[in-house]
Formats: C-alpha cells, structure tokens, sequence
C-alpha cells in the first residue's frame, strides 16, 4: 500500500499546516464518537483524555507552523502543550480562544499518564469543558489558516 496516494502528499510527503490541522480534526471527531458511545464493559475516559490531547497538540503545532514555525522546531517541542500554547499566544492566538482547559490538561498529558497507568491520583480537567475548548481553538485555528 502506498500511504503517499492515501494522504494525497504533496512534495516530499512532509507534514504543513493543511495536514497538522486536518489530524487534528480526527482526532478530535474520534474523542467526540467516545463521548458519545455510553461505556458497557469500559470505561473510555483515559482514550477520550488521550485523543482530545493529541488533538490538541495537532491544532497548536498546525497554529505554529502556519505562523513560520518549521517541522523540526514542532518536533523539539514534542508534546509539551503549554509551551505550545504559550507560543501560539505569542505568535498571535487571540486572547479570546481560552486555553485555560488545556493548560489543566497539559502535565498529564507530557507524562503520558493517558498510555500508562499509574497508581496517583490525579485530576483532570471535564471532558465536556476541555472538548468545547479544543473545539473552539480549532475554529480559530481554521480561520487564521484560511488567511
């Protein structure tokens, strides 16, 4: 299978804003269908926590990288979402897309607490919160890569 001719790549295959934003926008549609599926045997949370993250992440780093950010300074960052906030802010996120939900989430996020389980206890932010917050950023993420 030739994943080139599944994502349609343009050049040499490498990620841009365009393809940031559009996993991020899967991302985020997958934690929406958990949030909705009710739990039989399972409880979802650390999936749906996991997957509005990295949604997260994704919209930041498309924010970024639309904003001249290249690929491997988005790389160094990893996964660090407050720095990725911070550095959205800085380079123009408006003061109105609050960021305050994904801050919360931020540390647990880092340390991969969604992937492995640990026996501390920890706090999250709501998951109803935290999904209205990344999808209002994805709507000004989407507006400023329409400039």
């Amino acid at each position: 299978m030739c994943y080139s001719k599944i994502f349609n790549a343009v050049g040499d295959g490498s990620q841009d804003d365009g393809t940031l934003y559009s996993l991020s926008d899967e991302f985020l549609e997958a934690a929406r269908v958990l949030q909705a599926t009710l739990p039989t045997r399972v409880n979802y949370s650390s999936a749906t926590y996991y997957l509005l993250g990295h949604a997260a992440e994704l919209m930041l780093k498309a924010f970024l990288c639309k904003h001249g950010q290249t690929m491997s300074d988005l790389r160094k960052i990893n996964h660090d979402l407050k720095k990725l906030s911070s550095l959205a802010r800085a380079k123009g996120l408006h003061e109105e897309v609050q960021l305050v939900q994904i801050d919360l989430l931020a540390d647990s996020y880092n340390e991969k607490s969604f992937e492995y389980r640990t026996r501390k206890k920890k706090t999250f932010p709501s998951l109803d919160h935290l999904t209205e917050e990344i999808v209002n950023l994805q709507s000004a993420v989407f507006d400023r890569l329409r400039e």
